[in-house]
């Protein structure tokens, strides 16, 4: 029988100790560990922190969970008679940074903004209305997360009208059949569209 010396069997635990707690999806489970180039335990579809994970970023670490059903079937964006850009940013990673602007600055009760902010699901309450962007990578895996209407989804990014002024949502037409060959469709910020509140992780 081969005998093996005490430190390697060391190493050898430890390693297995490394690998199971650098998978595990519990918060409070994960310890620090030196550097890892990639993490193999999120994928788009996976059940994680109140929602599903719908996008991952480039550090295999992070990215973007959404809520499983709708959190309205029909709010308003608010603001319809501001002028001025007040949550115009349609990139990834800005969802955040509009719903807050939308709830700061917008008075009416009941927008897809404050819908989103005020909402706690699944013990978590850092929900927010996706960009559009967000929105479009919610549309392209919608199967995965479930419980979409045919319908035009509400985003936290705003745009001109026809008149160059602010008055319009960028919305996603979720339906079988877009106005538009990319399902983004600019909409008045005062007709009733349908909410899905997203977070980050």
């Amino acid at each position: 029988m081969i005998s093996i010396p005490k430190p390697i069997i060391k190493s050898i635990l430890f390693g297995l100790l490394i690998i199971s707690y650098s998978c595990s999806k519990d918060p409070e489970n994960i310890v620090e560990i030196e550097e890892t180039d990639t993490n193999d335990c999120f994928k788009i579809g996976d059940e994680f922190q109140g929602g599903i994970v719908f996008y991952i970023d480039a550090t295999n670490e992070h990215g973007l969970i959404a809520a499983t059903e709708d959190q309205s079937s029909g709010a308003i964006w608010g603001c319809p008679e501001t002028t001025d850009p007040i949550a115009n940013q349609r990139d990834i990673g800005f969802g955040n940074a509009n719903t807050n602007s939308i709830v700061n600055n917008c008075t009416e009760v009941n927008t897809s903004a404050k819908i989103c902010s005020e909402l706690i699901l699944n013990g978590y309450d850092d929900w927010f209305l996706p960009t559009v962007h967000e929105l479009e990578l919610l549309y392209h895996n919608r199967n995965l997360v479930g419980g979409f209407s045919s319908t035009n989804y509400s985003s936290s990014s705003e745009g001109k009208n026809n008149d160059g002024i602010y008055k319009d949502v960028i919305s996603i037409d979720f339906g079988l059949n877009p106005v538009h060959a990319d399902r983004q469709q600019p909409i008045d910020k005062t007709t009733p569209l349908a909410v899905r509140a997203i977070r980050k992780f």
